[in-house]
């Protein structure tokens, strides 16, 4: 069981705390009464094997699995990928999860399987993703006869399953014509319940769903055609918080409890940075690995697995933050954010500061309305040129004509998403879909708009802009920014670590 989170009020004993830059790491210094927010201990893992058996055997609001399935089952394995724990874990929890679901048809005599990655927007997996993830035994039996899958939002073949507000819609084929779906997650915030939807339906609904004119209530409406029209186990397993590995693992632990080696640890990896920017970056932050404890493991209703899970994920991360602040403060670390990237994009980097970070709370923000966000990253100007090409091309030339979401939608949105490169690139290259950047473009503006300030330390002054934020070259030069709508002495919250804490306001 690992330590709860907690607040910390900073005192003049209190030691300079860890921020986290795109790849830089630094100690900070903040004022006398700042309250940081840092997130449960970070445990290591132990087997998941006997709470996996646990849900299968035993599920909630339906039967165990095994006696669901028939030698004639049509039986579908949907792997969720639509909110991928980074930084990447060292055992995929759900690896474990989707083994066990076979090795359950197995014993049943099931042999008409297939496995579908509810990919949505997000790149599709090629060989050596379902691989690492799934593991070998997995990709040997699946893949050299086409068993394993990502699904296409774009794909011609999609199935009809029924109206939503008088919106048709379509769902992958191989999922709707199951006779069952084993729906395998693991749940690493306490976003939205909706991975059925954003992971395997089409286009046309996820623009309605992440659009400009979002409406958060159509997510459960289409959920409810989809789960009337299939038969649905859901598998959950619920993570702490990523404990990093042997390079990092100081970043995990709170700055008073460091020991020498910790303290060699982090004064070698910024020598290693500043004297090999780019190999040094890469080597240690561009695919730190870290290790996830299994908090628990649920199965059985669909619905209900999810609205529990959420409840033990709340449970095993909600930190009591005291009143709203006037200005929030947080890391915004590149290998949280953009996968292989050790220092990541703005684009990214926006919507993890103010939609990830800034927006996990349960019903009352951290910070409050005309406040102000503290974030920092260097905001360079970094995108993959296949997997982020309508990133990039988003960032450059929507962004440099408007910010306003209701005009980029109208002006911008149906080109980029009919645009034939970036969906040759998504089919064939395992590139993001188009319409990604523009949803969580809608999100960060939604979330910025609540806000007198969005300040970066340390970020490129040309790269703010664009975003209509603004920059500073210090911590204490973004305060005497935030001064100006916030006030001289505002109440600051600062989010400390990379984990993700839900601050609870009283």
């Amino acid at each position: 069981m690992s330590r709860p989170g907690f607040v910390l009020e900073v005192d003049d004993k209190t030691p300079p705390l860890l921020t986290m830059a795109g790849s830089d790491l630094r100690l900070e210094r903040f004022g006398l009464g700042t309250s940081v927010v840092y997130p449960a201990d970070a445990v290591a893992s132990t087997d998941p094997v006997g709470l996996i058996d646990a849900a299968l055997t035993a599920p909630a609001g339906t039967h165990p699995l095994a006696a669901q399935l028939k030698p004639e089952t049509r039986l579908t394995v949907v792997v969720v990928d639509t909110d991928r724990p980074l930084p990447r874990p060292d055992f995929d929890v759900r690896r474990a999860l989707v083994e066990r679901v076979l090795e359950t048809a197995a014993r049943a005599g099931v042999d008409d399987v297939e496995i579908v990655i509810a990919t949505g927007l997000r790149q599709q997996w090629n060989a050596a993703r379902i691989t690492e993830v799934l593991g070998d035994r997995v990709a040997t039996s699946f893949l050299p006869d086409s068993l394993v899958s990502s699904h296409d939002v774009t794909s011609s073949d999609l199935v009809a399953v029924g109206d939503a507000d008088g919106h048709p819609v379509r769902l992958n084929r191989r999922v709707a014509e199951s006779d069952l779906v084993v729906l395998v997650s693991a749940r690493t915030d306490a976003a939205s319940d909706c991975p059925m939807v954003a992971g395997l339906t089409d286009v046309e609904t996820l623009s309605r769903m992440g659009g400009v004119d979002r409406d958060d209530a159509f997510c459960g409406r289409v959920e409810a055609v989809v789960h009337e029209a299939v038969t649905t186990f859901a598998l959950v397993a619920v993570l702490g918080q990523p404990l990093l590995g042997r390079p990092l693992r100081f970043a995990s632990k709170r700055e008073w409890e460091w020991t020498l080696a910790d303290r060699l640890a982090f004064a070698g990896s910024r020598q290693i940075v500043a004297a090999l920017p780019r190999q040094g970056a890469q080597l240690l932050h561009g695919n730190p690995r870290a290790d996830y404890a299994v908090v628990d493991v649920l199965g059985g209703e669909y619905r209900r697995v999810f609205a529990d899970s959420r409840l033990v994920w709340r449970a095993a991360n909600a930190v009591e933050i005291g009143a709203q602040a006037d200005v929030l403060v947080t890391s915004v670390w590149g290998a949280s954010i953009d996968e292989g990237d050790p220092v990541g994009s703005p684009l990214s980097a926006a919507h993890h500061a103010l939609v990830t970070r800034a927006g996990a709370h349960l019903g009352t923000s951290a910070v409050r309305d005309g406040g102000a966000v503290i974030a920092f990253h260097p905001l360079r100007r970094r995108f993959s040129n296949r997997r982020q090409s309508a990133a990039a091309d988003f960032f450059a030339t929507v962004l440099a004509a408007t910010t306003d979401p209701a005009e980029i939608a109208a002006t911008y949105e149906a080109r980029a998403i009919d645009d034939e490169w970036y969906l040759d690139l998504y089919r064939k290259q395992f590139a993001e879909h188009p319409l990604r950047v523009f949803h969580e473009w809608y999100a960060t503006a939604r979330a910025a708009a609540r806000l007198s300030d969005v300040i970066w330390v340390g970020g490129d002054r040309r790269s703010a802009a664009l975003l209509g934020h603004r920059a500073a070259s210090t911590y204490a030069d973004a305060l005497e920014i935030a001064s100006n709508s916030v006030g001289a002495a505002p109440a600051i919250t600062v989010l400390h670590g990379p984990g993700l804490a839900l601050g609870d306001v009283r």
